[in-house]
């Protein structure tokens, strides 16, 4: 998918152009790209361009403080993936604006583009998110109050979309397939406190199988989805072995 979250309880974030909880929406990155990395929220402001010490991940942001928790999430995907055997030599362009582009929501806080060039070409793929002060104004996420380490959050998992992306081994993953390596990552490193507030807020023991997967159910509750795919990652059969079957197609199929 291309990323999603939805305000109040709910935020959206986006692969390939997807907004979660609410539906799905194809886009041209390129048609939205440009518009996006100019835009700031006044003519006075000065949108900088910085790269993260880790892995030469470039930022586009209007906003100097927000730079850090992206680079941050950034580089807590990588690390994660890196170590679950996947390539992350991909380049990621990470924009941080007041506003998304044309295929984001209204409820949306993050998105994620394809890159015209596709995942080895000159032009890096873009992960779009909404400046920390905007993202803010929607309260709650996953249920709990949005603070710095949720919005490092929102970073990981939207660089996770574009790592994740460009490791499949088969054209046309599904929704599902994309989600979960996106909340797994996500999940796995947010801060712990975090994420126990979080999981006691969503109770249950995680899904039995892909069987109960599917792109209806995911697209019902994004949010539930999100946690029981990760209590479903953490069962002793799955973890870094599920991971890997979802990439070559064996698993969450439709």
């Amino acid at each position: 998918m291309k990323h999603w979250f939805q305000s109040a309880d709910a935020v959206a974030w986006a692969v390939s152009a997807v907004a979660m909880g609410g539906g799905l929406w194809s886009s041209s990155a390129s048609s939205v790209r440009a518009a996006t990395i100019a835009s700031c929220a006044t003519p006075a402001m000065a949108r900088i361009e910085v790269t993260c010490a880790t892995k030469d991940q470039p930022v586009h942001s209007c906003e100097p403080a927000d730079v850090k928790l992206a680079c941050e999430g950034a580089n807590d995907a990588i690390y994660f993936l890196n170590a679950q055997g996947f390539n992350t030599a991909n380049r990621v362009l990470i924009v941080v604006a007041h506003q998304l582009p044309a295929a984001g929501t209204a409820t949306a806080g993050g998105l994620y583009l394809d890159s015209p060039d596709g995942c080895h070409g000159d032009r890096a793929q873009a992960v779009h998110l909404l400046s920390y002060s905007e993202f803010k104004k929607f309260k709650n996420w996953f249920h709990i109050p949005i603070e710095d380490a949720l919005y490092r959050s929102l970073a990981a998992h939207e660089v996770a979309h574009a790592i994740s992306d460009c490791n499949f081994k088969f054209a046309r993953p599904t929704i599902q397939a994309k989600e979960y390596m996106a909340y797994v990552t996500m999940f796995a490193t947010m801060a712990p406190a975090v994420r126990a507030r979080i999981l006691r807020k969503s109770p249950g023991h995680g899904y039995e199988g892909d069987w109960q997967m599917s792109t209806l159910i995911y697209m019902a509750d994004p949010m539930r989805f999100g946690v029981q795919a990760y209590r479903h990652f953490l069962k002793p059969d799955n973890g870094r072995r599920y991971l890997h079957a979802i990439l070559a197609g064996k698993v969450m199929v439709e």
